[in-house]
C-alpha cells in the first residue's frame, strides 16, 4: 500500500478491536523480517526505531531503507521514532521521513512533560506527523524501583495532559516493563479500563513482549491499539546467532543471518496472530 500516518492505523485498530504491532528494528535483517511477515499475514504495521539506537547504528541510512520498504509494501506501514527524548532526535526522525514520533517525557515532572510534549505536537502536527506521548512510569528490567512502579498519574492529570497537548496516542503505565522481565508482569486492567473510558483515544502498551495471549486480548478490548515489541526480537536474534554458531561453527555470515532472520520472523508471526491484526490492512 504505502507509507501512512500512525494516527489512521491506530484509530482503525481501536474501532475494530485489534492491535497494531509496533516492532522496533535495528538492522536490515530485522527490517525485512518484520515487513515480510506483515505482508504474508496482511497486517498493518508500525516500524519503530528508538532514539537510543542512534549511538550504535547508522540510523539515517537505516531510515532511508525503511522509507523505501514502506513505500513499496503491500500493507500500510507507519514509521515511528520510539522513545524520543531530545528535540534534535525528533527533528532528525522528521527529516528522515518518519510519519510518527514519540516524545517520552515520563522522567520529567508533569508540568515539564506537558510543556515539552505540547511543543513537539505543535511542530509535528503542522507537518501531518502523529505524536505519541507518555505519562506515568513504564518500568525497566534493570533495577526495578517497585515504589516508582506503583506511582501513576491521577485520572484528572491524564485527562488534562491529553487535552492540553493534543497528542494522538498515549503510552500508558499499567504494569508492564521494558527489557527482560523477571517474573510475569501483572497488568492493571481496572486502571486501563478507566483510562480508556475517560480518554476515548488509542492507547499504547509498551514492554509488550511475552505476555500471555489473554492479556493481549483483554488489553485490546480495553482500548490498546498498539503493542510495542522490541526486547523479544533482540533476544530471539541473539539466541539464533548463538545456536547457529554452536551447531555449525563453520557457517558463513550469510547462512548465519538467514537463520537469525527466520527466527525473528517466527517470533513476529506469533505476536501478530495474538494481536488479532491478521487481514486488517486498511
Amino acid at each position: 500500500m504505502a507509507l501512512v500516518s500512525m494516527r489512521d492505523l491506530l484509530q482503525d485498530a481501536r474501532k475494530r478491536k485489534y492491535a497494531v504491532g509496533g516492532f522496533n528494528v535495528f538492522n536490515f535483517e530485522t527490517l525485512s523480517a518484520v515487513v515480510e511477515v506483515a505482508e504474508e499475514l496482511k497486517t498493518p504495521l508500525v516500524l519503530g526505531v528508538p532514539e537510543r539506537l542512534f549511538k550504535f547504528v547508522d540510523v539515517e541510512t537505516l531510515s532511508a531503507a525503511m522509507v523505501k520498504v514502506a513505500q513499496k509494501s503491500a500493507v500500510p506501514i507507519a514509521l515511528h521514532l520510539d522513545h524520543g527524548h531530545s528535540y534534535d532526535g525528533i527533528m532528525k526522525a522528521i527529516r528522515w521521513g518518519f510519519t510518527s514520533v514519540m516524545f517520552d517525557g515520563s522522567s520529567m515532572n508533569l508540568l515539564d512533560n506537558l510543556r515539552r510534549t505540547k511543543e513537539i505536537v505543535r511542530i509535528a502536527h503542522s507537518l501531518g506527523i502523529t505524536v505519541e506521548g507518555e505519562l506515568g512510569y513504564v518500568g525497566c528490567c534493570d533495577g526495578l524501583d517497585q515504589e516508582q512502579m506503583q506511582k501513576s498519574s491521577s485520572l484528572e492529570d491524564v485527562v488534562d495532559f491529553v487535552s492540553k497537548t493534543k497528542i494522538d496516542a498515549l503510552a500508558i503505565a499499567v504494569g508492564t516493563n521494558h527489557g527482560v522481565v523477571r517474573g510475569q508482569a501483572k497488568l492493571n486492567f481496572p486502571r486501563l479500563g478507566e483510562l480508556n473510558l475517560a480518554l476515548n483515544m488509542p492507547l499504547v502498551l509498551h514492554g509488550g513482549s511475552r505476555l500471555p495471549k489473554e492479556e493481549y486480548r483483554n488489553s485490546i478490548q480495553a482500548g490498546v491499539a498498539k503493542i510495542n515489541i522490541a526486547t523479544d526480537m533482540s533476544l530471539v536474534a541473539a539466541g539464533k546467532l548463538r545456536d547457529e554458531l554452536t551447531s555449525n561453527p563453520g557457517s558463513n555470515y550469510i547462512h548465519i543471518m538467514s537463520a537469525v532472520k527466520k527466527g525473528v520472523k517466527d517470533s513476529v508471526r506469533k505476536y501478530m496472530l495474538e494481536f488479532d491484526c491478521i487481514s486488517k490492512s486498511l
